[in-house]
């Protein structure tokens, strides 16, 4: 009898993102707090009697081929435990695509635990994320979930515990925009890190006590001076979602995704309630634990 697993794949949010220079390797040194939320894709994971790995989603914007980021996953993983690749995934678009709240990823990360457990592979999890990250720089992250200060291009992670309780989550993002992560890096200018240092080590212990108003005056995304210029509508959208002054409000990675971070769901249903639906897409979601806690 052939095997079929559902797996969800969870979105994350960018609490706070300071963007320092280029490396010789292309990338960007950055410095980050990534924090999963309740957001998520579902992955259908099922054995064919064909030989190959075929991608099925409804959503015009994911890729079905080679491109999609679970092909690469499920193949990486296949071939590490010599398992023959004889796959569908079926993709339920939930997290919005090219938002800045790393869909792709977290569905290639959901692949590859999904056939971990669907053939009762023993791999640890340190190892799992090595493999992880030769499908791209969130992967690592989202395998684990739960929060973490991220370093390097955001492969060098510290894991800390998440404000207890949850904090409620309100993701917004403006229909009929999407932002490309690499063109975003490609035109952000560094600079101020001497300030910017001072400003991120508040984050963390602002952020894990739940000091709201104390996260609104140090959290920055670097980004933002990038996609907003191009986007005046993610910044209009930030104005709208901030607009009560319970939350705190950001875009998340290199955007449109914007969030309000809110220490219950009654506040942060109310702030949700300030934007148009015809004009965002709105999500009322929250913090969770790290994969399996």
């Amino acid at each position: 009898m052939k095997k079929t697993l559902i797996v969800q794949a969870h979105a994350k949010i960018n609490v706070g993102l300071w963007v320092k220079e280029k490396r010789p390797d292309g990338y960007h040194e950055i410095a980050s707090l990534m924090q999963s939320i309740s957001l998520a894709d579902t992955i259908t994971i099922r054995e064919t009697r064909e030989e190959g790995l075929r991608i099925e989603c409804s959503h015009p914007g994911v890729p079905l081929g080679p491109d999609n980021l679970v092909h690469k996953a499920a193949r990486i993983v296949l071939e590490h435990f010599r398992l023959p690749a004889c796959h569908v995934f079926q993709i339920e678009k939930n997290i919005p695509v090219a938002a800045g709240l790393a869909g792709g990823s977290a569905d290639a990360a959901a692949a590859m635990l999904g056939l971990v457990r669907m053939y009762d592979q023993p791999i640890a999890m340190p190892q799992l994320m090595e493999l992880g990250l030769l499908v791209g720089s969130d992967v690592p992250f989202v395998l684990h979930g739960g929060l973490a200060l991220a370093t390097g291009r955001g492969e060098h992670l510290v894991f800390h515990e998440p404000p207890r309780p949850p904090l409620a989550v309100v993701v917004a993002v403006p229909k009929g925009v999407q932002v490309s992560t690499r063109w975003a890096y490609e035109n952000y200018q560094p600079g101020q890190n001497e300030r910017k240092e001072e400003a991120f080590r508040q984050i963390l212990p602002a952020y894990r006590n739940r000091q709201l108003v104390n996260l609104r005056h140090v959290l920055f995304n670097d980004l933002e001076s990038v996609t907003l210029h191009r986007h005046p509508e993610v910044a209009e959208l930030k104005e709208r979602l901030a607009a009560g002054r319970e939350g705190v409000v950001l875009m998340s990675g290199s955007g449109p995704a914007v969030f309000g971070l809110f220490p219950d769901r009654r506040l942060a249903a109310q702030a949700a309630a300030n934007l148009d639906p015809q004009r965002y897409d709105v999500f009322l979601e929250h913090t969770i634990r790290a994969s399996g806690k």
